[in-house]
């Protein structure tokens, strides 16, 4: 009993620091706009506690209702997929199941296996004290309990439309609890291999596509009605209630929670002290390259056949493959996601598409794959931590300076982005194909081919373009300044053009081309100037 009280204590202690932080932060920024900053001056960051109180009160109940909707949205979303399915098979499938299997069980799966610790979770942890073990602990145990308490009225309502109240929620809180700990044991055990993110992408990915293929297979058999029947009985609430069990047993007689709460704090706990010291220039043009310099790890790759500039970009990319590799995967886990969706909701839920008309969408949609590629470009994070974590230094050496170790330099870095970039590029792609093979081939075989060839002069142009103008403009000191405005404008304009793409509400075979040629046209003559101008172009400003 009292193992639950502090649980709960230290839960209504964050969430009042939480709010009350925020508070802070709204006084200050009232405080700072001109006429309403004399109505509220920012002294009241430092009296008015009694004021100040209440609005944390409001805050807190505020957050507490938005929690009660979010976890409402699932039971929402359920609804419609529901009646895609029902419409199907030709026969009823409830809200319950469709949550109980997409959002419950792959939810839990992906909430627990990449669970993280917010900034103002870090901060509290360190500025009360807390013990980092107890807390991380805590965590998912309390996470589970507000996961049932928020859901609730979602699973009341649920009963009461299917008549069954009880049952349902049972079954939706012993299913909440189970599956809960279920892969807080898993991650806990995932979290301490060396590749943790590759080995829970890959146990997602199994879940979700052994769940998928269950449905599939169900619905070719005309069996998904009769699977839901048994499946939601008082047999399966009674069978989530058992797996409770050891579970939890598992879970708190872990013998390595020491370390595990070491390797989730220690990454977030450096970056939070780390992003007080960056300026807002500095943050935006080099933030991404000295974060990346905290995560550097020590080089095991043998490197002993290269010299001068080679080794240089070899040991500098080696000792942060495992940085980018994680954000890849991270970018890989999302695009994968929403093309599953995407591909699921076309084929279940029936629409009154032709072909024609829907190769006008696809069209369509390559202004706005402009945008997202360039969101999704790693060129801006490479280029900042190559000068951050090597060019910064290595550029005061004449030997590093040298027009064939430059351009060399250049090439090295350019198939690295583009390794990255076109990773990203094919895991859309592959989405595509798969959405195409999953509706009964809805796309022609020249829009796919036009569609990889716009793909292709993206990935190269989102590689190229940054590189190309760190090279030739170089805009940064010694002491991470950005000295060159023509930088700065350049990057403005470039964003502007990539938001500009949104804009275009229709595009076809001439968009495609003419992007692409333009694309490509751009990155040779960018070859051209880097070998003629980038060895006088490229050094370190004062």
């Amino acid at each position: 009993m009292t193992e639950i009280k502090q649980l709960f204590y230290f839960n209504w202690k964050y969430r009042n620091y939480k709010a009350s932080t925020f508070i802070n932060g709204l006084f200050y920024f009232l405080g700072r706009i001109p006429f309403i900053g004399k109505i509220v001056p920012t002294t009241m960051l430092y009296q008015e506690y009694g004021l100040k109180k209440e609005f944390t009160a409001i805050k807190l109940l505020f957050s507490l209702a938005l929690s009660f909707l979010l976890h409402g949205i699932p039971f929402i979303i359920s609804f419609f997929i529901s009646k895609g399915l029902s419409d199907v098979v030709g026969s009823p499938i409830t809200i319950f199941f469709v949550w109980l299997f997409l959002f419950n069980l792959i939810g839990s799966c992906l909430g627990e296996l990449f669970l993280s610790l917010e900034k103002q979770e870090i901060q509290f942890i360190i500025n009360f004290r807390v013990s980092k073990e107890d807390y991380i602990k805590r965590k998912t145990i309390l996470g589970t309990v507000e996961g049932v308490i928020f859901s609730l009225p979602g699973l009341l309502i649920v009963g009461l439309i299917e008549k069954n109240v009880l049952l349902y929620l049972l079954i939706g809180i012993f299913s909440l609890i189970s599956y809960s700990l279920l892969w807080s044991v898993v991650n806990l055990h995932l979290t301490l291999i060396r590749r943790r993110l590759l080995a829970k992408l890959a146990v997602c990915l199994l879940v979700a596509g052994l769940e998928v293929g269950l449905i599939f297979l169900l619905i070719q058999s005309n069996g998904l009605f009769a699977f839901q029947e048994k499946f939601v009985s008082w047999v399966s609430a009674f069978i989530f209630l058992i797996m409770c069990l050891p579970f939890f047993y598992l879970y708190v007689r872990f013998n390595q929670f020491d370390a595990f709460s070491r390797q989730m704090f220690a990454s977030s706990e450096i970056m939070i002290n780390y992003s007080e010291k960056n300026t807002k220039d500095q943050e935006y043009y080099l933030g991404e390259g000295k974060k990346m310099k905290l995560e550097k790890e020590n080089n095991e790759t043998d490197l002993s056949s290269l010299k001068g500039s080679k080794y240089i970009n070899a040991l500098l990319f080696s000792r942060f493959k495992t940085s980018l590799r994680k954000q890849l995967i991270y970018r890989i886990i999302g695009i994968t996601v929403i093309m599953l969706l995407i591909s699921l909701t076309f084929r279940f839920i029936p629409m009154s598409i032709s072909e024609v008309k829907f190769e006008r969408i696809v069209y369509n949609f390559l202004p706005i794959m402009f945008f997202i590629l360039y969101i999704l470009s790693f060129g801006k994070k490479v280029v900042q931590t190559i000068f951050v974590n090597c060019d910064s230094s290595m550029l005061a050496y004449p030997f590093y300076r040298e027009s064939k170790a430059i351009v060399r330099g250049f090439f090295y870095r350019f198939l690295k982005i583009f390794y990255y970039n076109g990773i990203i590029s094919l895991t859309i792609y592959l989405g595509l194909l798969f959405f195409n093979l999953l509706n009964h081939q809805i796309l022609s075989t020249d829009l796919l081919l036009l569609f990889l060839f716009v793909m292709l002069s993206l990935t190269i142009l989102f590689s190229f373009h940054e590189l190309f103008i760190y090279y030739i403009l170089q805009p940064f000191t010694s002491d991470f300044q950005v000295k060159n405005p023509v930088y700065k404008l350049v990057d403005g304009v470039f964003y502007g053009i990539a938001y500009m793409s949104l804009q275009i509400k229709t595009a076809g075979v001439l968009y495609a081309l003419l992007v692409s040629g333009i694309s490509i046209i751009y990155f040779i003559i960018g070859l051209i100037v880097i070998v003629k101008f980038a060895p006088r172009t490229f050094k370190l400003k004062n």
